[in-house]
């Protein structure tokens, strides 16, 4: 559906995990179910799963087990780069709930094995899709994602009109500051009047 030439987008729904630490590895829990258009129809097969957020991914993966515990059907098959090569893999479409509510319907997975006790990847074919921020401030880490994307980020710009502002505001001399003359006045009492 669209309105004067543009699609209607879902009302935008977000999440944050905080980490202790600096953290390199982005996880949270995620719910698969095996694809279906909402509501859920009764008795929906699904699970709760460790999946990590790689922006070096290009399409999001499921392991094995998912596949096996869900009993999900193969749509087709694909040839998934990884570290310098390809691996043939089944793909499978599922239905994909991130922390919050935010939520991902007939989204296609590839089948592969994935290290580090993960079950489920997040790719780029959704992280593109919303705004994906990660700050290390204070020894935390914190990981925010919105879908839709409300607004493009821009640290460097945001960074050059602070900088102008205060420039602006530190070239001017206050009332009540000491003179820059040197004087030890009040600037209103010696070059200000």
């Amino acid at each position: 559906m669209t309105i004067v030439g543009r699609p209607v987008l879902p009302p935008h729904t977000a999440f944050t995990s905080r980490y202790n630490g600096r953290s390199l590895r982005l996880t949270t829990e995620v719910e698969i179910f095996e694809a279906f258009v909402p509501p859920a129809p009764p008795g929906a097969k699904g699970g709760k799963y460790t999946a990590l957020y790689d922006t070096g991914a290009t399409h999001s993966a499921i392991s094995p087990k998912v596949v096996a515990d869900l009993q999900l059907s193969s749509v087709g098959a694909r040839n998934v780069g990884v570290g310098g090569g390809t691996l043939a893999t089944t793909t499978h479409i599922v239905n994909i709930g991130l922390p919050n509510k935010v939520l991902f319907g007939m989204t296609q997975v590839s089948q592969m094995v994935l290290p580090g006790g993960v079950d489920v990847l997040i790719g780029m074919d959704i992280l593109g899709m919303g705004d994906f921020a990660v700050t290390h401030q204070d020894d935390k880490t914190t990981f925010s994602f919105c879908f839709p994307s409300r607004r493009e980020i821009d640290f460097a710009t945001e960074l050059e009109e602070q900088q102008k502002a205060q420039q602006a505001r530190s070239t001017k001399v206050g009332r009540n500051d000491p003179c820059p003359c040197g004087s030890g006045n009040k600037y209103k009492k010696c070059h200000g009047r």
